[in-house]
């Protein structure tokens, strides 16, 4: 990651002379709003992609594409350009953050937001003085300076704890457009009585509705993406790298639930929502669990004819305690035979599918943290994992659990059986709007 780093930002001056620029939206002024889609796709050729079927959101990164793309003569991490009505309605460019380019030295991270915020006065004109606005969230601060012209709204974000930087990004909205304060723009904006008129039922017996795609990328914001994905469903203006600083996510081993957990729980009036925990496996917390899943395991897997698990090739001792190799020990397992297991608890299963139809049909996406057992569910990978994605729906007529992965466009839409979905789950959460009611 440091020489990723150090090779990201030395040849910054190199790579504007080849780069695409970005520049060319920017100055087009309130002519930007009037261009569609295709319109950036034809004009950046091989740097953006659709990130749904819709084609409502297009996408630029730069660990993904090794086009450099520039804004004010330096390169970009991500660009996300939202669509309504085939016309440019938002633009977000992430400067830096730490997902994407790893950590940087404060004083670099400084350079760069001085140069954007000069750049961006003058765009707005020196004597628009800019709104200065800082919100505290889970003990992070966010800071923002927003600029309003007559073409535009630009909001500048960035944040850093401890002189550790985290975030560097400029919004661009319609003149008018952006969030009243950086407060309001957490929160949600709809009301619980809307959603289940958001649902789509279609002939074959599916019920779902469509939830805005983010693309998590090659780093470990599994849990960081859903929660941006739910929340501006419900109308904020959050993303990723905002949830990732708060919960403390981690581009390489990802986020702990518990983190996450807690920051939903503590910011709930903050972020306009309401918790609420629907489920948690809870059966595999100590040594002993695993212990006495393991023998529960062994005698499913005789019954079914298929190999038994040694629990004790997975334990070692250190100073004289004895650990498990948790990981190891679950990527040996079968998934048919822990499918099996996972069948017993036929209270919670029935209680899960309840929660996921009861929470569906009142129009509520669930953030749904699985297992990842290889060639289960769509997941292509050979290692055993966790992994948080959303449930957006169900099949009332073959009870099939609809979902999503924060992976891109075509993982919108997704299907598995009852059986298998309920022997991957770990956690089931719903967020709702805290505001039961519309204005």
């Amino acid at each position: 990651m440091k020489k990723f780093l150090v090779f990201l930002f030395a040849v910054f001056a190199m790579l504007a002379a080849y780069a695409a620029e970005l520049d060319g939206l920017i100055d087009a002024r309130a002519e930007l709003w009037k261009m569609s889609g295709q319109t950036v796709m034809k004009n950046y050729p091989d740097l953006f992609v659709w990130m749904d079927q819709g084609r409502t959101r297009l996408r630029y990164n730069v660990r993904e594409n090794r086009a450099p793309l520039t804004l004010f003569g330096r390169r970009v991490l991500e660009v996300i350009i939202d669509v309504k009505d085939e016309k440019i309605c938002e633009l977000n460019v992430s400067v830096y953050n730490r997902g994407d380019a790893g950590e940087i030295p404060k004083k670099t991270f400084d350079a760069l937001l001085d140069a954007a915020e000069n750049r961006l006065a003058g765009l707005a004109g020196r004597e628009n003085v800019p709104q200065t606005q800082n919100v505290s969230v889970e003990g992070s601060r966010i800071r923002s300076k927003v600029w309003r012209t007559d073409a535009y709204d630009v909001v500048m974000r960035w944040s850093y704890t401890r002189s550790v930087p985290e975030f560097l990004a400029i919004d661009f909205f319609p003149a008018g457009g952006a969030p009243k304060s950086l407060r309001e723009g957490l929160k949600t904006t709809v009301a619980t009585s809307e959603l289940d008129k958001r649902l789509i039922n279609d002939e074959d017996g599916s019920r779902y509705m469509t939830v805005p795609m983010v693309d998590q990328g090659a780093k470990g914001y599994c849990v960081a993406a859903t929660v941006e994905r739910i929340l501006r469903y419900y109308g904020s203006n959050i993303d990723q790298h905002m949830i990732a600083k708060l919960a403390e996510s981690d581009a390489q081993r990802g986020t702990n639930i518990n983190k996450i957990v807690e920051v939903l729980e503590g910011n709930q009036v903050k972020l306009g929502i309401r918790y609420r925990k629907l489920y948690q496996y809870s059966d595999l917390d100590t040594y002993s669990d695993f212990k006495g899943m393991i023998n529960s395991y062994n005698t499913i897997a005789r019954r079914m004819k298929l190999k038994k698990i040694d629990f004790n090739d997975y334990v070692y001792i250190v100073d004289r305690t004895k650990y498990l190799s948790y990981g190891a020990l679950m990527k040996s397992l079968d998934f048919k035979v822990f499918r099996e297991l996972r069948k017993k608890d036929k209270g919670d299963n029935r209680d899960f599918l309840e929660a996921v139809k009861e929470n569906i049909d009142e129009g509520i996406p669930l953030c749904w943290s699985t297992f990842i057992f290889p060639g289960v569910g769509g997941s292509g990978g050979s290692e055993f994992g966790m992994h948080m994605r959303i449930i957006t729906g169900y099949n009332t007529k073959t009870g099939e659990i609809i979902y999503s992965d924060s992976w891109g466009a075509e993982h919108e839409k997704k299907v598995m059986k009852p059986e298998d979905a309920w022997g991957i789950t770990v956690n089931l959460i719903a967020l709702e709007p805290r505001r039961r009611n519309a204005k």
